[in-house]
This record gives C-alpha cells, sequence and structure tokens, in this order.
C-alpha cells in the first residue's frame, strides 16, 4: 500500500499529542510503513551516535559534582526529541528545542540543529510551528498534512496548567507522590492566571500562529480536539478516510479506547491533567478578564472561523471557588505568589508557547549547530559549559551524518559509508568497545534499508538473512524472528501471537535476542 506519508501540526495544548497518536494508530492497525522510507538507518543513527550529546552534557554537570542536580528528561536526550521545527533562514536544517535544568539553581533552553533528514526517524513528521512552511518544503510538500484545533480559550487555559516533561522529571525525583496531584497544578496556574502579563505572553504567539495558520488552513486536514473528545468513533474514521485507509467503527472505537484520557508522551508522564480533559472546561477556571484579553488579541475572531462561537461572558455569581480567588487577587492587583517550591514554579514555567521578550531571560546568540536560547540559570559558567560540549559534539555528529547522506545509497556500499560515519567520529575519542557497538547496529540498519528497498516501504514483507531455522523479515518498519517451521505467513494479520515469533523496532536489538535464545 503506498500511500502519502502523513504530517502534523498543532499549537501546544491544542490536541497535539491527541492526533498525533490517533494517526500512529491507524497507520499501526493498517500495517503502513513505520519509519519513513530512509529513516531505519537514521533511527539507529540516533540511538547510538545521537546519544552522545546527552552523555557529554551529563559529563559536564558531573565533573562539576552536579550529577544528583540535572533535571534532563528522557524525552530531551533522545537527539531529535524534544518540540522541533525546521529553521527559518535554512530549510534543509532542523532544529530541536532541550529543556535543562539544575535543582536550586533554575534552568536553560538548548537548541540543536541537525539535517532536515533526521525527522524522518519518526513514521509521523510533526511540529508545532510553521503552517507556512510544510506546505511548500521540498521534503513534506507532498505529505498528507494534518493540524489539531482547540478552542483558543481551552488552548490558553491548558497552558497554565500544564507541566513540561522538565516538570515532570523533577517532580518524578523530588516531590513525594502523595503531593503529586492537582492542587500543584492550580497553585502554579493561579500565578499565571493573577500575572496578566503572564496571561498576555501567552496570548500574543497564539494569535501569531492563527494568524499565519488561517492563509494555509485549506493545506490541512483540521481535526478539533473537541470533536475528538465528544465524537470520537467519526473523527477518527474520518482521518482513516483523509489517509486513503479505511477502518470500521469497532476499530476505531478500540483506537480511542487505547488513547483515550490516558499519558501520551513517554517519560513525560504530566502532558495529562488528570480528571481534566474536558469539552469546555476553561469555563472552571477563566475569568472575564482573560477573556477580554482574549477577545482584545482577536482570537474570539479567529476560533470563530473553526466553528468555535463568541466568547460569551461567564456568569460571576457562579464562579468556582478557584474562580472566586483568581477574581479577587485581579480585583486587589495582587500576583499568587505561594506556589511552593520554588525549582519546580520555575522549571514549569511555559518554555515554547511563550512571548519571552515579556521576561528577563538571558539570551545567547546561534553558534553554528547550537543555540542556548533562555537562561534563567545562576550557574553562568556552568551554562557556558554545557553550550561548548553542545556544540563541538553536535558539530562532529552532524559531519558523521553527512556522511550517510551526501552519497546515496546505489554509489557507496553500506559498509564503506557506514566506516566513513565512524572515521568522522574520531574527534570525539570514544572508546574502540563503543565505535564497534555503533559500527554493529549502523551496518544491521543500513544493511536492512538496502535490502528493504521501496517495496518494505510499501508494506511488502521483506526476507532480510536467516539464523539457524529463523528468518528475520522486514515488514512496516518492524523487524520479525520467524520460526522457519511455521510457513508461509500474511504478516498483514496480528501475527505477534503465533509461536517462536520475536518482533521489535531494532534490528540490532531483536538479533540479539535470537542469538541468546
Amino acid at each position: 500500500m503506498s500511500l502519502k506519508r502523513p504530517l502534523v501540526l498543532g499549537y501546544p495544548r491544542s490536541g497535539f499529542t491527541l492526533l498525533l497518536s490517533v494517526i500512529a494508530e491507524i497507520r499501526r492497525v493498517t500495517g503502513l510503513s513505520d519509519p519513513a522510507p530512509g529513516g531505519a538507518f537514521l533511527q539507529a543513527f540516533c540511538q547510538t551516535v545521537g546519544e552522545q550529546v546527552a552523555l557529554r552534557i551529563q559529563d559536564v554537570f558531573e565533573r562539576r559534582g552536579l550529577a544528583q542536580a540535572l533535571i534532563y528528561n528522557n524525552n530531551f536526550r533522545y537527539l531529535p526529541g524534544g518540540p522541533k521545527w525546521v529553521k527559518g533562514d535554512a530549510p534543509r536544517t532542523a532544529c530541536f528545542r532541550k529543556y535543562i535544568g539544575v535543582r536550586g539553581a533554575g534552568d536553560f533552553t538548548l537548541i540543536t540543529s541537525h539535517p532536515v533528514e533526521i525527522l524522518s526517524v519518526y513514521g509521523t513528521a510533526h511540529s508545532h510551528v510553521g503552517p507556512d512552511i510544510w506546505p511548500t518544503h521540498p521534503a513534506f510538500s507532498e505529505h498528507q498534512r494534518f493540524a489539531s484545533m482547540r478552542h483558543p480559550a481551552g488552548t490558553v487555559s491548558s497552558a497554565c496548567f500544564s507541566f513540561n516533561a522538565l516538570a515532570s522529571e523533577y517532580i518524578q525525583r523530588f516531590i513525594p507522590p502523595e503531593q503529586d496531584n492537582d492542587e500543584l497544578r492550580q497553585r502554579i496556574a493561579l500565578y499565571k492566571l493573577s500575572d496578566l502579563n503572564f496571561f498576555e505572553a501567552l496570548a500574543g504567539p497564539l494569535q501569531a500562529y492563527l494568524r499565519v495558520f488561517e492563509d494555509y488552513a485549506s493545506a490541512y486536514h483540521i481535526m478539533r480536539w473537541e470533536d475528538l473528545i465528544q465524537a470520537p468513533v467519526p473523527t477518527i474514521l474520518g482521518l482513516a478516510e483523509a489517509q486513503g485507509v479505511f477502518l470500521d467503527a469497532q476499530q476505531a472505537a478500540e483506537i480511542w479506547q487505547r488513547i483515550d484520557h490516558v499519558n501520551l508522551t513517554g517519560a513525560h508522564r504530566h502532558n495529562l491533567r488528570r480528571g481534566q480533559g474536558i469539552v469546555g472546561g476553561w469555563r472552571n477556571w477563566l475569568t472575564n478578564t482573560h477573556l477580554d484579553i482574549l477577545r482584545d488579541h482577536g482570537l474570539e475572531r479567529m476560533g470563530q472561523r473553526y466553528g468555535y462561537g463568541v466568547f460569551e461572558a461567564l456568569d460571576e455569581g457562579a464562579y468556582t471557588p478557584f474562580q472566586r480567588e483568581l477574581a479577587g487577587l485581579l480585583e486587589r492587583r495582587e500576583i499568587f505568589r505561594d506556589y511552593g517550591d520554588e525549582d519546580l514554579f520555575g522549571f514549569a514555567f511555559n518554555k515554547s508557547n511563550l512571548d519571552l521578550e515579556r521576561f528577563a531571560f538571558k539570551r545567547y546568540a546561534w553558534k553554528r549547530h547550537t543555540q542556548i536560547e533562555r537562561s534563567t540559570c545562576s550557574d553562568d559558567e556552568l551554562v557556558a559549559q554545557v553550550s561548548a560540549c553542545a556544540e563541538e559534539t553536535c558539530e562532529v555528529i552532524n559531519a558523521a551524518l553527512a556522511c550517510w547522506l551526501d552519497n546515496g545509497l546505489p554509489q557507496a556500499g553500506v559498509s564503506e559509508r557506514v566506516e566513513r560515519v565512524i572515521r568522522a567520529l574520531e574527534p570525539l575519542h570514544l572508546e574502540t568497545q563503543v565505535l564497534d557497538g555503533y559500527r554493529e547496529q549502523l551496518l544491521a540498519a543500513g544493511d536492512a534499508q538496502c535490502a528493504a528497498g521501496p517495496s518494505a516501504a510499501a508494506g511488502t514483507p521483506v526476507l532480510l538473512e536467516s539464523f539457524g531455522t529463523t528468518n528475520i523479515v522486514a515488514y512496516a518498519g518492524r523487524y520479525y524472528g520467524v520460526p522457519q517451521a511455521l510457513g508461509a505467513l500474511d504478516f498483514s494479520s496480528d501475527i505477534g501471537h503465533l509461536p517462536g515469533i520475536q518482533v521489535d523496532e531494532r534490528l540490532a536489538d531483536l538479533l540479539v535476542r535470537i542469538r541468546h535464545s
């Protein structure tokens, strides 16, 4: 089955993660290729060579005796992890924002950049920004584009209560489980909502995003978050049809059952606000003052284009206890400061959907491959050391990656090109054992990608090799260890339950298991 690759765009807190998860589930159920064609080697590269950025940043903290103070979520340690976008003045470059915290000393955001091809490690390309970029970008113009949308008041309200992955990592490590509750969110949200400068700093970027999106909305299949919550089955069926595949209602219901109000962001365990995710729930948290600000930013008018009505005034006599406390703060022009844990407050301060110009962050210029975007860290020397480390490592990694990308597979053998990659890593002075491990995994992925070719991307099982009585088969982005005694199999059906079948998304891991079984 040869269909367009999907691309998901969505502003933070607009249903972006849900849409991305629905698309992934549809593709899994229908057996579509994952990762993207060409992504198998790059995936192996990110999981091996790519780890050096995070490891070397960790080393900086260890040398300073700050290893236990480092707050660095696993989602950001992955080379292409974190919010991602195409660099405006360099369309062949993709950027990735990493949040790094220091317990007791603040945090900073590090942006790394790599060849845009690295985005193909994901089965579905995705980004929070650039509605004008993706329809015309040569690498993505032929993708089937989807966009999430949510009531503007709901989007901003959700942002006030959200915990990013940095805050989540801190909570997991330093907050007692019995204190990990909605009161944590509400106390920090009281600050964000009582400081109207902060609230306007959230409204401005959403206004700017929607203004650009208006001109490109027709280039996207729009999914409203509210539609998915209130009518999940028809919404999922519509998303499947937009991809050119068809599900029945039972399959759509099963997809929704798997992703409905559960954490979908891996090591970031606090993306979901338990007990919330309710259509119109913002009416229990915002006040009329906030709706006035959103109207002043044009968000009422912009929302109407996507089926959201006027922002009707809230009945102040029916305010919830939270709203009454907030309204009192606003009336007294008092900013809520009793948010408890100072570290958590700093880490939860929004990183990606905020007008930074309104705050006195330390800002740094771009280097060639990286930038410290903003910092509240009191240890400037530490930030400088991380910056230097990240720049040096990304320079080497990008040079190594170019050894693979600059030569098409037909022009040079996989072994030769992998050796070029390994030689390019010499400035990192890695141990021989580490390099040997990288070489083995890169060779396996490169060989599999070369052997699979376009047929595997189209959903045809490809026999890669055999170990004894076990066949190694690539199909739809996964690798299967198949006992030869089972005979011919229909890979489009669920074969994972059959005796002796082993399945893995990484060929190298599958081979290790088979060799030691």
